[in-house]
This record gives C-alpha cells, sequence and structure tokens, in this order.
C-alpha cells in the first residue's frame, strides 16, 4: 500500500480539512444538492478505511543533525535513524531528506518593555521574509495587550508596511499569542512549521497557561525558536525573569527548536539566517502509533546512528 504523506494532526482544523478531502473524492460522503443527495452514502470500504487510518494517524518527527563544527549533516538515510515512543522502537514509515518549503509565523513583542528594541526586532522579522523562497510562506503577528495577525502567509521578498508602524505599548500576552499562532499553522500543509517568538519579558496578561502552551505545541508539530532579548546579565533582572528565560529555553527544546540568548546588532540578523539554513536541512521522520491516536501523552526520543553529531527533535507528542 503507497504510504500517505498527509499530516496526522489532531486539532478541529486538520480533521475539517480531512473531511473536505474526503468528501471531495467521495469517501464514505454524500454531497447535497437541493436537499437530495447527489451520491447516495455507502459503508466505508476496507481499502477506505486504511487510508483514512495512514491519513489521520501517522505522526511526523522533524530532527535536526548537526557535526562538531555545528554545521548541518545531510546526505543521510532512514537506516541512520532510530526512533522509540515511550521507549519502545517504532518502524519509521515516512522518510524525508528534501529541501522542502516550510511555513512560519514570526511574533513581535509590542508591549511597552519593547520600547528600545522593537525596531532591531522588526528590522530581523524584515530579513527573514527576505530569505524566503516561492514555495515558502511567513506570516507576522504582534503580540502585546492584543495579538493582531500583520501579515497573512506569504513567499513575498518583503514586510507588510504595517510592520514599521508598530509601536510598543500594554501588556505581554505571549501565551494566548502562542497559541493562536500555533493554531493556525496547524492548519498549513507544509511538514515543516516553526515560530520565530522575540520577546523580552514574561507574561502578563494571558489567559492560556503555560502548560497548555507547551501541549498545543506537541499536539502541532510546531517547533519553536525562542529569541530571548532580556539581558541576561542586567543587575535588575528578577526571579520572575530568569524562570520566564527557563520556560522559554524549555519550550523551545520540546518542539525541537532553539533558545537564542540576547542577540545584539547584526546577531539576531544572523541568526535568522542559521534558522532558515536549519529548516531546510532537516529531515522528517513519520510513524504509526501502535495504539492508534488515543489523545494521551507519549514521548518521542530520536536517535541518530552517526559518531561525534548532535541532534534536536521534539520530544513529546499528544
Amino acid at each position: 500500500m503507497q504510504v500517505s504523506n498527509d499530516r496526522g494532526l489532531r486539532f478541529p482544523e486538520r480533521r475539517r480539512w480531512l473531511q473536505t478531502w474526503l468528501a471531495a473524492c467521495g469517501v464514505g460522503l454524500g454531497c447535497a444538492l437541493g436537499g437530495r443527495p447527489l451520491l447516495a452514502q455507502r459503508p466505508t470500504s476496507p481499502e477506505e478505511e486504511d487510508t483514512l487510518r495512514l491519513t489521520t494517524e501517522l505522526v511526523l518527527v522533524n530532527v535536526t543533525v548537526m557535526d562538531g563544527q555545528g554545521k548541518y549533516v545531510r546526505g543521510l538515510r532512514v537506516e541512520d535513524f532510530s526512533l522509540l515512543q515511550d521507549g519502545v522502537p517504532q518502524r519509521i514509515e515516512h522518510f524525508s531528506a528534501d529541501d522542502a518549503p516550510f511555513c512560519a509565523a514570526v511574533m513581535l513583542d509590542t508591549s511597552d518593555s519593547m520600547r528600545t528594541k522593537l525596531r532591531r526586532a522588526c528590522a530581523a522579522a524584515a530579513h527573514f521574509q527576505s530569505l524566503v523562497r516561492t514555495n515558502d510562506a511567513v506570516a507576522i503577528y504582534a503580540f502585546g495587550s492584543d495579538i493582531e495577525r500583520l501579515q497573512e502567509f506569504s513567499s513575498s521578498p518583503t514586510v507588510t508596511p504595517r510592520v514599521w508602524r508598530l509601536r510598543a505599548r500594554g501588556k505581554t500576552r505571549l501565551y494566548d499569542g502562542l497559541r493562536a499562532v500555533i493554531e493556525a499553522l496547524d492548519a498549513r500543509p507544509e511538514q515543516r512549521r516553526a515560530i520565530l517568538l522575540i520577546s523580552d519579558g514574561a507574561d502578563t496578561a494571558s489567559e492560556t497557561r503555560a502548560p497548555a502552551v507547551v501541549r498545543t505545541a506537541a499536539q502541532a508539530d510546531v517547533l519553536v525558536y525562542a529569541v530571548d532579548l532580556q539581558n541576561a546579565n542586567f543587575p535588575g533582572r528578577t526571579p520572575e525573569q530568569a524562570r520566564h528565560a527557563e520556560w522559554l529555553a524549555e519550550l523551545a527544546a520540546a518542539t525541537g527548536g532553539r533558545y537564542i540568548r540576547s542577540p545584539g546588532g547584526a546577531h539576531l540578523e544572523i541568526r535568522f539566517q542559521e534558522v532558515v539554513e536549519e529548516l531546510r536541512a532537516q529531515y522528517t521522520l513519520g510513524f504509526y502509533p501502535p495504539q492508534g491516536y488515543d489523545g494521551q501523552p507519549h514521548t518521542i526520543r530520536v536517535t541518530v546512528r552517526r559518531p561525534r553529531v548532535t541532534w534536536r527533535a521534539r520530544t513529546s507528542y499528544t
């Protein structure tokens, strides 16, 4: 049987997309015209049930592999990887080493504490946008007291002018913003999807709690690259700010992304360029959970069978 490459994610948007696709293909669904069915509903065949299972249960894991000099390792094969769920080896049913298109969302903190840093953050977002290719897609969000999508997903090399009109004010709804952006990315078809978060402070106003953000990211297989603009050596740094930095690092590690601390000047643009290169050098592994989809959290452990390399991948899914 041909293995499907469709994503197996669990959000309502993904299930609605799947139902629409199945309806278009006539898989066990009827179309109504003038109140009457155009095609009579029929029982789903075993072959169609297999297709539905393959589409909805495949779990994808994006893996970044680097050598001792910090360069991305290319040319690996499926036999170079092993994957465990809850400590039990799984068969890798899907493998991709292609330079595949990616989808990303840049999140700009516009809270009051960003007054002296916002312009630099906007310039980094513009630089990131300039690196996209025709099949890539980038959206830009602002979050402060409100959460706003400034730019729809686009492959344009230039950012919307709205980015340059941003002003720093208000509170920090970081968790609400992350959850909204993760859900938007979940509706995208690309296998490699990421958030580039630029912030300098802890959440101050969200209804969403921090653990819910981690769960949502685990469900959607979204890599989080967290850029922390706090000055770690600032004498007035509070314990809350220190805990926030630790949480950002944990979120990045759990999703297979990176925590980038206090990049100054041109270093921020360099880090964003590294993220683009990383997204294009990743490997995508896919497996079918032995228990099927049960909505419960499960651990993931990836190992690369090559000497003198390091790797990053998400550590769980729900």
